[in-house]
Parts: structure tokens; C-alpha cells; sequence
């Protein structure tokens, strides 16, 4: 086995180690409120996902979309783990993320700069600062957690597809990302813009065939992002003319936390001192470091400007694409980070970058610790089995929720017997006049329903909810869901993209050719 094969076992095995290691600390010692609880109950109701968007076994059966609105093709893979057991099961999924994390920022920065150091730095930087952390712990989702594994992909991949070496990377890393969080997607296609508008600035840009291939390569991207993100947002499209919106996020506000500030005059004339000496620092990076730094260095301005004064766009909430770009912020800053330590100790011999290394896993681990160890909660991942999971609910673009369960029968609260199994509804009522029964239920077009094996169309109520006539005497109402026709050819279409993509991913490994006779 040859030395680069023991370097990459031997790093694989530390990051394992630091992923361990960092789930059993911090992630045990978590606070388990709703956040968590909404986690596992979005995993749990996958189960049935590529019949039906909807389960009616979560949500408080409310057939609530929240797998139709939020992406689920990457999250799909932690419903394995919480099967079994969902304390281990979900510690365990969160390791797989942390280590995954660990090994794209690595790969991906050593790729990029080709500096084992600076990679090295950068991972352990990227993989446990306090965003990343907080997207678990502090009223975040997994999906944000999730897609920080793809960020480093994405945008190493727009740096080999602005110097038009390749412009797979991108097209991946954007598709899964976008099959994650999609309001991340969106913060990093505006950045992508930004350094599109920026590169005639660029001298391997100043050629007609520069213009002639990155021209054929946009229109790939493009087709092919489509195609494999279409059986997400196909049915987005769909609902535009449907009235849904999430609620504002709060994000942190910066400006109202540094005008708070109470300092003494001392420490206010140390911070600017240091604020001068870091903006200095930025300064030299950007005219020491290439072309893809000093971009990154522009892009962190209106970033900055946009995480400090959080504005509002024509009434229009981006409550939420505010915080993906402070996720994309993060990145950019800890990479110029790492840039800045790696121009300061480039002549330093080795033993002296292993103690930076050593130093920043012991003061970030030591960071992200004190900030769980605040929690002083009595409820612990330790008790993530004790929950009821199919009675937490979610209002998720519907009201339906807010009906608490409750039928309504000619507009009167009754209690009716029902029976949920996955996509499937089944209701029985019994009453020997015709009846208004209001199903608390999200309304969806798609629903099959019967009564008494016979197809009736529902009405939608002024709840949102399904509303439908009984019969005289005995009503067995089923109602089934499943993708319509046009959704269903979503999915394919999709399946046939990443089929594509892996096709044309496969034409770059290089195969060892046997050897063949000279004369044969």
C-alpha cells in the first residue's frame, strides 16, 4: 500500500474520531425541545415518501405537506437510523453528517489550494464553528445542518467552472443543495451571479473561447439542473397561486447587540485597534491571494451589509434566505481565516502548524462546549424515545393543524373514530340523516376518497380542511393519497437527470487499461 493510501486512512480515522468525539460531548447534553422533536418526526414521516408527500400518521394527522414544501431527497437518508432507536439512531446519523462535513471541507480546500495545512485548518474551522452548531441547538433544522456538507462542493465547483476545467461539481453540489435547503440554494446562486458579473475582471477570461465554452457550459448547468431538481420544484411551481407562506425566522441582530454594548472606554479603543488590524490583514490577503480570493473578499461586503441591517424588500419576507447567506458568510470567512494564518506561518516549520491545529480543535471544542453547557434543561437526547411523535404539530403552510383533530359535523365539534396508516384515512361515521362532515385534514387535490366504495368529490372548507356529505346510516369514508400524474413525471424526469449526471460523472475516472500484447 502506497504512502498516499495510509495518509487517507490515517486522516479518515482522525476525522472519525473528531466526529465521534464531538457527537458524544456536545449533542448528548442537548436540549431536547421542539426543535429536535420536529427532526425526528420529519425523518420518521418519510417513510412512505415516494408513494405519497403526505402521511397521515404525523403531524397530528393532519396530512400537513411539509414533505412536498421541504426538500427530502438528502434528508431521506437519516430514516434508517431513528427506525430502531431513535436516541442512537439520530447521534449516530449526526456523526455520519459531522464526518462528512469534515471529509468535503478537506477534500474540497485541498483540491482547491492543494496545502494539506490549510485544509486541514479549514475542516476542523469550518466543520465545528458555532454556526454550525447552532443550527442544531438553537431552533434550526437538520436540512441546514445537512447541507453545509455540500457548500465546499458547490463553490469549489464554480471555481473550476469560471476557469472552465469543469462544470460537474457545480451542477452537483448546486442540485443537492437545493434537494436540501433550498433557500441556501438560492443565497448561493445570487453569489454565483455576483462572481459571474466579476470575472471580465479576470485575465483567463479575455478570449473568444473562454466566451464560446462557458457559454455551452452554462447552458449544461442549466439544462441539467432542471432536470435534476425538477421533481422538487415542478410542484412548487405548481402552488404559486396558493396562498402559503412560512412564518418570519428571527434572526440574530447584530446591531442591536453591538449598540448594547457596554465597554469601557479601554476595551472600545482595543477593539477598534484590532478591527483596523484584521481589515489590514484582509487587505493584504487581497492583494497577495488569486483572483477566487479577492472575489470572495467583495462578496463578504454586501453580505456583511445584509446580515447587520436585515432589510425588508417589498414587503416580502427573506427572513429566511438571511440566514443562509450567514451560513455562506461563514464560509467565506473562514476561509479567508485560513488564508490569513496559512500567509502568516508559511515559513514555520511543522511542529509549529501541528500546535495550531491542536490549538483550534481544543479552543473550538472548548467554545462549542461552554455554549451547550448553558442549557440547563432536564430534557436530553436521552429521552427522544419517550415522545410521541405522531402528535407533534406543525402549521406548515396549511391551517389544518388548528383544528386540533377535531370533526366537524354541520359545524359542531364531534368526536368520530379514525384509523391512519401512512397515506391511507380511513373515517366511519355513523348517522341516519345526511351530514356536512368536516375532515381535519390538509385540503389536497390529490386525494382518491370514497364513501362506501364509491368516488365523491371533496369541497374545501374555510379551514383549508376536506369537507364532504355523508350518506343516511353508515358512512365508511377512505381517503387515499398519492403523486398526480404530473408530480409522478416529475420524479422520473428527475430520476433521469441524476442518471445523466452520474453517466457524464463516470466519463471523468480514469480506468487502468490492461495490457495488451504488442502484436495482438
Amino acid at each position: 500500500m502506497s504512502n498516499r493510501s495510509w495518509k487517507k486512512i490515517i486522516l479518515g480515522l482522525i476525522f472519525l474520531v473528531l466526529s465521534i468525539f464531538y457527537t458524544v460531548l456536545f449533542f448528548n447534553k442537548a436540549s431536547f425541545g421542539e426543535t429536535m422533536t420536529f427532526n425526528i418526526a420529519h425523518l420518521k414521516s418519510l417513510s412512505n415518501v415516494f408513494v405519497s408527500p403526505i402521511n397521515f400518521d404525523f403531524w397530528n394527522h393532519s396530512g400537513s405537506q411539509i414533505n412536498l414544501f421541504s426538500p427530502w431527497l438528502t434528508i431521506l437518508t437519516g430514516w434508517l437510523f431513528v427506525q430502531f432507536n431513535i436516541a442512537y439512531g439520530f447521534s449516530v446519523y449526526l456523526t455520519i453528517i459531522t464526518f462528512f462535513t469534515l471529509v468535503s471541507a478537506y477534500f474540497f480546500m485541498n483540491k482547491f489550494h492543494k496545502d494539506t495545512f490549510e485544509a486541514l485548518l479549514f475542516a476542523i474551522s469550518y466543520t465545528f464553528s458555532l454556526n454550525r452548531l447552532f443550527l442544531v441547538f438553537f431552533n434550526q433544522r437538520l436540512e441546514n445542518y445537512l447541507a453545509l456538507i455540500f457548500i465546499p462542493m458547490v463553490y469549489f465547483g464554480a471555481h473550476q467552472f469560471f476557469t472552465n476545467r469543469s462544470w460537474k461539481y457545480l451542477l452537483w453540489g448546486e442540485a443537492l443543495i437545493v434537494w436540501t435547503s433550498p433557500y441556501l440554494a438560492v443565497a448561493v446562486a445570487m453569489t454565483l451571479i455576483v462572481a459571474f458579473i466579476l470575472m471580465p475582471f479576470c485575465r483567463v477570461s479575455h478570449s473568444w473561447k473562454y466566451l464560446r465554452s462557458i457559454s455551452i457550459n452554462s447552458l449544461k448547468v442549466i439544462i441539467l439542473g432542471i432536470l435534476t431538481t425538477i421533481g422538487f420544484i415542478g410542484p412548487i411551481f405548481m402552488r404559486l397561486n396558493s396562498k402559503w407562506q412560512q412564518d418570519p425566522m428571527k434572526n440574530f441582530d447584530y446591531l442591536g447587540w453591538f449598540t448594547k454594548l457596554q465597554l469601557p472606554q479601554m476595551q472600545w479603543y482595543l477593539l477598534i485597534a484590532m478591527s483596523g488590524l484584521l481589515l489590514l490583514l484582509i487587505l493584504m490577503i487581497f492583494l497577495q491571494s488569486s483572483f477566487a480570493y479577492k472575489v470572495i473578499i467583495l462578496e463578504m461586503i454586501p453580505i456583511v451589509c445584509l446580515l447587520i441591517l436585515q432589510p425588508r424588500l417589498f414587503q416580502i419576507d427573506i427572513s429566511r434566505l438571511i440566514f443562509a447567506f450567514q451560513s455562506i458568510f461563514d464560509f467565506f470567512l473562514i476561509m479567508v481565516l485560513c488564508r490569513m494564518i496559512l500567509l502568516v506561518f508559511q515559513e514555520s516549520p511543522a511542529v509549529l502548524r501541528l500546535l495550531i491545529l491542536l490549538v483550534s480543535i481544543g479552543g473550538l471544542g472548548y467554545v462549542n462546549y461552554s455554549q451547550v453547557k448553558t442549557n440547563t434543561s432536564e430534557q436530553t437526547l436521552k429521552m427522544a424515545d419517550s415522545i410521541d411523535y405522531e402528535k407533534f404539530a406543525l402549521n406548515y403552510h396549511d391551517a389544518a393543524q388548528n383544528s386540533n383533530n377535531k370533526f366537524l359535523i354541520d359545524g359542531k365539534p364531534e368526536r368520530i373514530s379514525y384509523y391512519t396508516k401512512g397515506a391511507d384515512y380511513w373515517v366511519q361515521y355513523i348517522n341516519p340523516q345526511t351530514t356536512k362532515i368536516d375532515i381535519p385534514i390538509q385540503y389536497s387535490s390529490n386525494y382518491q376518497i370514497q364513501i362506501n366504495n364509491e368516488t365523491v368529490t371533496p369541497k374545501k372548507s374555510a379551514q383549508n380542511t376536506v369537507q364532504l356529505k355523508t350518506n343516511p346510516g353508515k358512512s365508511i369514508i377512505e381517503i387515499h393519497s398519492h403523486y398526480g400524474w404530473l408530480n409522478l413525471s416529475f420524479l422520473l424526469i428527475n430520476l433521469f437527470g441524476f442518471i445523466l449526471m452520474i453517466y457524464f460523472s463516470l466519463q471523468n475516472i480514469p480506468l487502468k487499461n490492461k495490457k495488451n500484447p504488442e502484436n495482438s
